[in-house]
């Protein structure tokens, strides 16, 4: 290195320290330019330790005024200046580096330095000496205000080289339990305005304290004041003094010129001597002949002058923070924002704890989960639970997993689990109304047509949305009421239907069906076999989907169809608004994509009338038809100025195909016609005549007749009930 760099640099002593590192002396020019940004000089001595083989060396500037930039490294007080000349793991880095790289990489940050092109100004520094191997882990409520009244007890887990120490809140942890050392944190804020660049970290408490000082922060009269105040003399208080202090800073960050990015760098500084002897150093408290707890340090009677050598020998060392993981953070970490609307989940099976676990990690909604099924151990084929909760609630295992996520100071994420059906809640009846009245969204996982109409026709102004998968698991769909509600799950189911007709791509979407699987002898014990990597593949994208979706004030119906080498085709039907029309006691749908179609189709065929069959979904209970479809008139139809007839050719056939398309999910429900121009949409005699002979057919069926009448602009539903006729319009 030293005969191929001799234009570059210079290289002199080589040394091995205390701690085994050697360290090469080396003067390199740095091609300075005639004004550079910072006092950069033509020719800088530097130091370039190898520490141990998982280590990057460490590039040093060995002049004592050497200026602050970007990239430098954290180093503890007393170590020169550090240069980061490479931001990658060391483990990849070393795949590529050698002698000379390590020089242009030297050379390269020189030259950006000097003429201000090191990026990122706004990035904290990384440390590199004085970091304890401890990373702690702290709840939220440590950094916030009134954090330094959360005392905490630690729990160590060794990560190789490394501690992972839990601090948790002891009043989530019963004092049986508290088998590790305790830490008292005090959290404190560096105001944006008073915040300069920490370039050394300090490494006792005395030069800590300084370093607050002229960040406005007064560490000893606030350290003082809290000491003397936790000198009773109970057993808490003992153990208070005995406790190890975390000194939590945070930081604005800032560049070298002070500017600021709105980021924070929090950093922890623990002592390594109990608050007591903290305590006798500042003056406040003496220490104790009797080994008891409580009488280990008594306070001083006249406060005695801060004891700066003593102060210097705390050490302290410089930790990692990790904020405990909460929804908060949760939501940080997904690129959201987080969203605390109370969501009641209906159904808990495969696609429920899917959707759930996704949307809690990415801190969505605060949860009540509706189910009174049991886990079964064919359900964990693609179900978050596992083997030790079978047998169990499904809701409940779910519950308790969701909440395990979080840390155990977070308060829980999901509330209440109802073990009942909610088309038959029993016993649950009002405490079902009440978690539905409280709710923001509803959430329907349920697999279940008559459970998402029952939930759409409920009151209240939580928002309904559904989730499934097709018969063969092969897609997924979801969809998501308006935030005024003003388009329903009823409404968008007829809509999705209405999609699946009209679309090539969902030809087979409710079609195909899946093998099936008996997993006991019973006949209705069975299930579809649908691999856990298309179930979660698919409940992944249904969460993101329905996370937008709801994200938004619109109405969504979304399709995800997973091919079978992964390929994921997306679909998203327009969503009409509708209108509702009342005849009689039944209530019949509309929307505003069949009625301008049937507009349409009118419009093409004038001077003649024109016609065909509709057809839509029908509830008998609940008295509601919503249109789906309207046919092209069969080819024997006979259409003219004054009349249409609707043929029967190949109708059966049609209709027939188009009720297997969805699972018989729609049927024929009636006709439509059109009336010519000039002329209203009040039904004529003849019309009238048809409509009674129509219901007469489809009572027989328990169904009323309906018949829509297509204007220049507007469309006219008529329904009629009527006794059992023996012929069917349809020609079946």
């Amino acid at each position: 290195m030293a005969d191929e760099a001799a234009d570059i640099a210079n290289v002199g002593n080589a040394y091995r320290n205390a701690h085994g590192a050697e360290i090469l002396l080396v003067e390199l020019r740095t091609d300075v330019p005639q004004h550079p940004v910072v006092p950069i000089l033509p020719v800088e001595p530097l130091g370039i330790a190898f520490g141990e083989a998982g280590s990057m060396p460490l590039v040093m500037a060995l002049r004592e005024d050497f200026p602050d930039t970007e990239h430098q490294q954290l180093v503890p007080e007393g170590c020169p200046a550090a240069i980061c000349v490479d931001d990658r793991p060391w483990d990849e880095a070393q795949l590529t580096w050698t002698p000379a790289e390590l020089l242009q990489r030297i050379v390269a940050w020189f030259h950006r330095a000097a003429r201000g092109e090191l990026h990122d100004p706004n990035q904290p520094l990384d440390p590199f000496f004085g970091v304890s191997p401890f990373s702690f882990v702290f709840p939220r409520a440590v950094l916030g205000e009134g954090g330094s009244s959360v005392e905490l007890a630690a729990f160590g887990v060794e990560a190789g080289k490394q501690m992972i120490v839990q601090a948790v809140a002891l009043s989530t942890t019963e004092s049986s339990e508290v088998r590790g050392r305790r830490i008292l944190p005090l959290a404190y804020r560096v105001p944006p305005e008073r915040m300069r660049r920490m370039r050394k970290a300090p490494s006792d408490l005395a030069s800590l304290a300084g370093f607050l000082k002229e960040r406005d922060i007064e560490l000893i009269d606030d350290l003082r004041q809290r000491i003397l105040g936790w000198s009773g003399a109970s057993a808490t208080d003992g153990k208070r003094l005995g406790s190890l202090l975390a000194i939590i800073v945070d930081m604005p960050v800032v560049g070298p010129d002070g500017g600021g990015s709105g980021a924070a760098d929090v950093r922890m500084f623990l002592t390594e001597r109990p608050v007591g002897d903290i305590g006798v150093a500042l003056g406040v408290l003496l220490p104790g002949a009797s080994d008891e707890v409580a009488s280990r340090y008594a306070p001083a009677i006249v406060k005695q002058p801060v004891d700066e050598p003593a102060l210097r020998a705390i050490r302290i060392e410089l930790a990692q923070v990790h904020v405990a993981f909460d929804p908060d953070r949760a939501a940080e970490l997904a690129g959201f924002r987080r969203d605390p609307r109370q969501a009641v989940l209906v159904g808990a099976g495969a696609i429920g704890s899917h959707l759930a676990e996704s949307l809690v990690r990415e801190g969505r909604f605060v949860w009540d989960i509706v189910d009174d099924d049991h886990l079964l151990p064919h359900n964990l084929a693609r179900h978050t639970l596992s083997y030790p909760d079978v047998g169990r609630l499904k809701a409940s295992a779910l519950k308790d997993r969701l909440n395990g996520i979080f840390a155990p100071t977070t308060p829980p994420v999901v509330r209440t689990v109802l073990a009942c059906n909610v088309l038959r809640p029993g016993e649950h009846a009002e405490a079902l109304r009440s978690l539905l009245a409280e709710a923001a969204v509803i959430l329907d996982a349920s697999a279940s047509v008559a459970a998402a109409r029952h939930l759409s026709d409920l009151g209240g102004a939580a928002r309904r949305a559904s989730a499934f998968f097709n018969p063969s698991g092969e897609s997924v769909v979801v969809l998501v009421e308006a935030e005024d509600r003003s388009v329903s799950l009823r409404d968008l189911e007829a809509q999705y239907y209405g999609a699946v007709l009209r679309l090539p791509a969902l030809e087979r979407h409710l079609s195909a069906v899946g093998e099936r699987f008996a997993y006991t002898g019973a006949c209705r014990a069975v299930t579809n076999r649908i691999p856990e990597s298309r179930a979660a593949l698919l409940s992944a994208l249904a969460a993101q989907g329905l996370g937008r979706a709801l994200d938004s004030p619109e109405p969504a119906i979304l399709l995800w169809l997973l091919g079978p080498d992964g390929e994921v085709e997306f679909t998203r039907p327009t969503v009409a608004p509708v209108e509702q029309i009342r005849r009689g006691d039944w209530n019949i749908t509309l929307d505003a994509d069949l009625k301008d179609n049937l507009i349409t189709r009118r419009a093409a065929r004038l001077p003649e009338e024109t016609g065909g069959a509709l057809l839509g979904t029908v509830d008998a209970r609940a008295r509601r038809i919503h249109l789906v479809e309207a046919l092209a008139p069969p080819s024997d139809s006979v259409g003219s100025v004054s009349g249409f007839e609707r043929g029967i050719a190949g109708l059966t056939e049609v209709v027939t195909a188009r009720m297997a398309r969805v699972m018989d999910q729609v049927r024929y429900v009636g006709e439509w016609h059109s009336h010519p121009p000039q002329a209203s949409t009040t039904p004529s005699s003849t019309d009238l005549r048809q409509l009674g002979r129509s219901a007469g057919v489809l009572s027989a069926e328990g169904f009323p007749a309906l018949s829509l009448i297509v204007g220049e602009r507007d469309v006219n539903v008529l329904l009629k009930e009527g006794r059992p006729r023996s012929q069917d319009r349809t020609g079946r």
